[in-house]
């Protein structure tokens, strides 16, 4: 009894320790001193520059670095610190709306009316007044990340309302567009704020969609300007901080999936995101995976067909472990169970490799036969998985427990 109470005391105590670091990620780092000049037209400003933060009773931007690493609720994408100018950049968190799966709660993950949501403010000398274009660079990792009001002292123009990304996910993108009803992902050159008088103004970017991860900003009059890389230097009146400590680039390696199914020259595989998500229940989760938004689905089916050459093969179902419990599987081939199988819980948020792994052994397959998966979330009780897979391999007889052994795995705390 004595040693369950210190767990739950140093647990209880690590959560608070977590929550306090993070509301420190969003305070400002500059004083209100310091201001951006504009000058010849350009002025360029470091998303983690702001000067403060309000409208942050439901969401707030948290700074992320090479050490500092927000902890404020749901969040499933990974830090982002490498490409990111001055090694560091804000994202709107919690993020609790991932999918388009994920349910849309205005006032809450979505504001389509600016300046009532977390919003950073910016004070910026302008020595010449006239229309500056606003361009942005931001992460986006899916559909629903990738929106964001500008204003300016306070007000919130129609060209400075909903700022729009589609191209370069996954990566570190400069655009200057503006999402309307007809045009989803935006037309280029609508998004500018007109400065009447020279003088120290207020730069504001609000919250349209949570998750949105934000690194540097640049206002310019020329409207066929466009920043590469990392954009120009950041010019500033008053003392800046040091820059933050670079990162390495991360080591990109093959997932679990993808290495065991090029493990032998004879494999046949079919991954998750090949199989048909429309309809399903099912939505593509990252680049590698299918899953079960559990808000609007507890089962999923998709079905696809077997277009190898006919034979008796191994078949190697690559699930993926979850913490919150653990989802069920059922495989089928025109239309008669071969099995179903559960990944057991991990102590990750998720992990794809050999623990999560199921292999069927010698089965007959003919060229055109039909392959089925069901999937039901699972549950701890309080939270439930999302029945993520990464595929199925098709392999020699008597190989499949050979693959399971190849070096890779996919995992996150």
């Amino acid at each position: 009894m004595k040693t369950k109470l210190v767990f739950l005391i140093l647990l209880t105590s690590v959560s608070f320790i977590s929550k306090a670091q993070s509301k420190k990620l969003t305070n400002s780092i500059i004083g209100e001193n310091v201001v951006f000049e504009e000058k010849a037209g350009l002025v360029a400003v470091e998303a983690e520059f702001f000067y403060k933060q309000t409208k942050k009773d439901v969401r707030q931007w948290y700074r992320s670095s090479k050490f500092e690493k927000p902890n404020v609720g749901r969040d499933e994408d990974t830090l982002h610190v490498y490409g990111s100018s001055n090694n560091a950049y804000l994202e709107i968190l919690p993020d609790t709306r991932v999918t388009h799966d994920d349910e849309l709660i205005k006032g809450e993950n979505f504001s389509d009316i600016p300046g009532v949501m977390a919003t950073v403010h910016y004070k910026v000398k302008f020595n010449n007044p006239g229309r500056y274009y606003v361009w942005a660079r931001i992460m986006s990792t899916g559909g629903e990340d990738n929106g964001v009001h500008v204003g300016l002292n306070g007000e919130w123009p129609e060209s400075g309302q909903r700022m729009q990304w589609c191209e370069g996910r996954t990566h570190w993108t400069w655009a200057s567009k503006q999402r309307t009803k007809e045009i989803h992902c935006g037309i280029p050159y609508n998004i500018y704020l007109d400065v009447k008088k020279a003088g120290v103004h207020d730069i504001q970017f609000s919250m349209r969609e949570d998750g949105f991860e934000f690194d540097k900003f640049i206002l310019t009059k020329d409207k066929l300007y466009k920043p590469e890389g990392k954009g120009p230097k950041v010019k500033a009146i008053g003392q800046l901080p040091k820059p933050y400590a670079s990162v390495s680039a991360p080591i990109i390696k093959k997932n679990y999936f993808k290495t065991i199914a090029e493990a032998l020259p004879d494999n046949k595989w079919i991954a998750a995101q090949q199989f048909p998500s429309v309809g399903t229940d099912f939505y593509t989760n990252g680049k590698n995976w299918m899953a079960i938004n559990p808000k609007t689905h507890k089962k999923a089916i998709t079905s696809t067909a077997f277009n190898f050459e006919s034979g008796t093969y191994d078949i190697v179902f690559v699930g993926v472990g979850e913490n919150d419990g653990s989802s069920t599987f059922q495989i089928l081939i025109n239309g008669k169970e071969i099995g179903t199988y559960q990944p057991p819980l991990t102590d990750k948020m998720f992990e794809e490799g050999k623990n999560s792994t199921k292999i069927w052994k010698s089965i007959k397959l003919k060229k055109g036969d039909k392959i089925t998966v069901k999937a039901e979330v699972g549950t701890d009780g309080e939270e439930f998985t999302r029945g993520r897979w990464a595929g199925i391999v098709f392999t020699p007889v008597g190989k499949g427990k050979k693959i399971l052994n190849a070096p890779s795995s996919y995992s996150q705390d």
